[in-house]
């Protein structure tokens, strides 16, 4: 492939990114692509990227592509540069080609450039059951696992009764109090980023208008969450369905007509979802005042038309268990990293899971 074939992608790209995306759906029995409206939302978020794409120049078509960014995070209480691979795409028609295998020099130029960008260190979240990858930690043997990351997946079906209502913070006003709860909280766990050391939201982040912050007081309690409108710039596909969902699918709708019941959707069927983040339970009465928010977020993702409430956690969150209890999937990942400094430490737990990442 000459040297020209592989180039930093450009806005006008967006449209084939998206579709490129579109083309490489994920999973195994359930299988589904991800469709969005802007592929370049995501590194606005970032505030920096870095996206390469392989293009087969005879049919005027993108092969594949691989994005990152830098971000200066916290690791044993130490700000450190760090570069994150947050995409890497092959398109189905060249996999196994002779330009398909030509990924491996884009691979190869974002390590160059994650090498040489000043990071210490190059981290990405694997799925756990990714075998691609897995084969691929074995033959390169200096990338290791370091972590573990769950997403859980909420079904959004019907209305939660609630005591009382939330509050929504006022992060314009009130950014040094829920800032300053949130790194109490989170502060010391691995690649918690700089950026939310005393801001909730980057400015990119509250100017998109798609993150929200939600509180409830009661006496010496207190809780928290964040709530990302994901819905709002991308949705998933349903490109496979599992045997058994396809047999649940018309129950499911025949029993709708009495109670509420999950919606399956149907093979070509749209999945959206919202995600909650920074999870804050404090005093004798915060868990249940957590309990609250999240019903509170479960109406609001009803009124967004949404499919799933979604939200990540360490492996080791003592608030994971609690969100699993009405979750119908999980989905393990892999926290992989290469260190380019001799000082980056061994142990990367517990690991903050970023929003900008979830999506």
């Amino acid at each position: 492939m000459p040297d020209d074939a592989i180039r930093p992608a450009v806005p006008d790209d967006n449209p084939r990114l998206v579709e490129l995306e579109r083309a490489c759906p994920q999973g195994s029995s359930l299988l589904i692509a991800s469709e969005r409206r802007d592929y370049f939302f995501r590194s606005t978020l970032y505030g920096n990227h870095y996206t390469l794409v392989a293009v087969d120049r005879e049919q005027d078509r993108l092969i594949g592509a691989m994005a990152g960014t830098v971000k200066d995070v916290l690791l044993a209480g130490r700000v450190r540069p760090a570069t994150l691979f947050y995409d890497l795409r092959v398109h189905p028609d060249y996999r196994r080609t002779v330009l398909g295998r030509h990924m491996l020099k884009l691979w190869n130029l974002m390590n160059r450039w994650a090498a040489e960008n000043g990071s210490d260190l190059l981290f990405g979240l694997v799925k756990s059951d990714n075998q691609n990858m897995m084969a691929l930690q074995q033959k390169k043997k200096e990338y290791r696992f370091a972590g573990r990351m769950v997403v859980l997946s909420r079904p959004v079906f019907r209305e939660q009764p609630l005591r009382r209502s939330p509050r929504e913070v006022d992060l314009t006003r009130e950014n040094d109090w829920i800032s300053g709860k949130v790194w109490e909280h989170y502060g010391g766990r691995q690649f918690f980023p700089a950026d939310f050391r005393r801001r909730y939201l980057t400015e990119p982040m509250q100017a998109s208008g798609l993150f929200s912050c939600y509180c409830l007081e009661e006496g010496d309690s207190f809780a928290s969450v964040g709530l990302f409108r994901v819905n709002r710039t991308m949705h998933t596909r349903v490109v496979r369905l599992p045997w058994h969902y396809r047999l649940l699918g018309p129950v499911f709708d025949a029993v709708r007509k009495m109670v509420p019941v999950p919606r399956i959707p149907a093979q070509g069927g749209i999945i959206s979802y919202c995600h909650l983040f920074n999870h804050l339970a404090e005093g004798p009465r915060g868990l249940e005042l957590w309990r609250q928010l999240v019903g509170f977020a479960n109406n609001e993702a009803l009124r967004e038309g949404v499919t799933l409430l979604m939200s990540a956690f360490d492996e080791q969150d003592p608030l994971l268990p609690l969100f699993a209890r009405g979750a119908i999937n999980r989905i393990d990942y892999l926290l992989g990293c290469l260190p380019f400094k001799s000082d980056v430490p061994q142990v990367l737990t517990p690991y903050y899971p970023d929003i900008r990442d979830m999506m």
